[in-house]
């Protein structure tokens, strides 16, 4: 498998030998997770390197793969592997969700599920989940909500103990709240841009979250841009000061600068977005408003540029 992955690490172009090989993954994995960070190396190279042509050619493996690991895997396997769904997302925001609805379906209910207090690999899972979800509500933000309501997922999560009344996406927000100062900046501003979609929802348990949403949005406003573009030009250091980078490295970084989260203002976002709740909510929104944390209402009035 080592081979496997130098040769796709190294590769400078997909070829159809190549694409052929993958399905052998998923009859190794069947066998045994004894290699499964190797294997989602392997996972995330013809991710990069494949593209499109590898999701039209292999969907139902990637589908069938992914399934396999989550749900029967420790949290140090959930962790090598959530990166990698995390850039199928990435790269194919509409089509790779409802593809692997049923691995969301088992992050949702091991993020809603089960106390993580004092245990840090359950923590760290839990993050990483939670701004994984987060992106596929910025990117196909239909899709999370469908997926929420979806009665299929109401009905394991109350097998595992979840009350029978509680609103899943809600639910999720709370998480968000919890998790945010757990994950990398870059996943706070994706954190930070899901928080701001939550505005727009017609549900007016919104409001008495809008403290809590107002100030992490703020906070990743106006601290978050340093530290993005600090990881930024740390890897274009990296490319810089090493001339022969495997191509998987270079097409990697490419993928990074080009992810929709950087081109995607939260400012803006949040600005927005609070308009448009004004508008669904009315007096309410404006009442909310008025029982902001004074220094939340300050932090906002900065963050938006506001007199």
């Amino acid at each position: 498998m080592q081979l496997w992955e130098a040769t796709l690490i190294n590769a400078p172009s997909m070829v159809p030998e190549l694409l052929g090989y993958f399905p052998c993954l998923v009859e190794i994995l069947e066998r045994s997770f004894d290699h499964l960070k190797v294997a989602t190396n392997i996972i995330e190279d013809y991710v990069i390197l494949g593209g499109r042509e590898f999701l039209s050619l292999h969907a139902s493996n990637i589908a069938k793969l992914l399934d396999l690991v989550v749900g029967n895997v420790n949290d140090r396997g959930l962790l090598s592997v959530i990166p990698v769904i995390d850039i199928l997302v990435q790269c194919f925001p509409m089509e790779v969700p409802q593809l692997i609805s049923s691995t969301l379906q088992k992050l949702i209910i091991m993020c809603l599920t089960g106390g993580d207090d004092h245990d840090p690999s359950k923590a760290a899972v839990k993050a990483s989940s939670s701004a994984l979800l987060a992106r596929i509500l910025v990117m196909n933000t239909n899709y999370l909500a469908q997926l929420t309501s979806d009665p299929s997922l109401s009905i394991h999560l109350q097998k595992s103990g979840f009350p029978s009344e509680e609103n899943i996406l809600l639910c999720l927000v709370d998480m968000w709240l919890e998790k945010v100062d757990n994950v990398t900046s870059f996943q706070k501003k994706t954190i930070g841009l899901a928080l701001s979609i939550i505005l727009t929802l017609r549900l007016p348990q919104v409001l008495d979250k809008l403290d809590q949403i107002m100030s992490v949005c703020t906070s990743v406003i106006m601290g978050g841009s340093e530290d993005l573009s600090e990881e930024e030009s740390s890897s274009d250091n990296v490319s810089s000061s090493k001339p022969h980078v495997p191509s998987k490295e270079l097409r990697r970084r490419q993928m990074k600068l080009s992810d929709p989260i950087n081109q995607i203002s939260l400012e803006n976002s949040v600005r927005d977005n609070l308009q448009t709740c004004s508008s669904l909510h009315g007096e309410s929104f404006n009442a909310a408003i008025g029982r902001l944390h004074p220094s939340v209402l300050n932090q906002l009035k900065q963050a938006l540029k506001m007199p």
